[in-house]
């Protein structure tokens, strides 16, 4: 079954279903799968007799929904895809700090590191970025425009 979610309403579907969230507490849930880091909740679902509760990873940013029976007892863990998000931005291609700017921190937390963020804007300002930062952050601009429909060409 495939999971997606909607950062913006905090709406999580298990295939074609629209599982609306009862708490969007913030805690940590466990590691992550892919580079053992801390876990933290975004939100938590009620699925028939399952809690749901969807993750991301505070180091990869990947994103993960948890799944619990009904004493909360662990069941599975299934990565999941985030639903684009439209912006209402005049130019598709953000390759200067106005348009950087122009994005909400909360979408750009989405996909980069605190220090990946910082270093977009510093490369935007024309300011020397931290250069690791920066790599990192480049190698996911497919992955911000497969989201939110937007080009970084910074």
């Amino acid at each position: 079954m495939e999971y997606g979610y909607d950062l913006k309403e905090n709406d999580l579907y298990v295939g074609e279903n629209l599982i609306h969230a009862y708490s969007l507490e913030k805690n940590e849930i466990g590691n992550c799968t892919n580079c053992n880091s801390i876990l933290m909740s975004l939100s938590y679902h009620v699925s028939g007799e399952r809690t749901v509760v969807v993750t991301k990873c505070i180091s990869c940013g990947a994103f993960y929904a948890n799944i619990y029976d009904s004493e909360w007892n662990w069941v599975d863990e299934i990565q999941i895809s985030l639903l684009p998000i439209p912006i209402p931005i005049s130019n598709q291609r953000i390759d200067d700090w106005k348009g950087l700017e122009a994005i909400p921190t909360k979408k750009l937390e989405a996909v980069f590191s605190k220090g990946e963020i910082e270093a977009l804007f510093a490369r935007a300002k024309d300011e020397t970025p931290i250069r690791q930062y920066l790599y990192r952050a480049r190698k996911k601009y497919k992955l911000f425009e497969e989201i939110f429909d937007l080009e970084l060409a910074l």
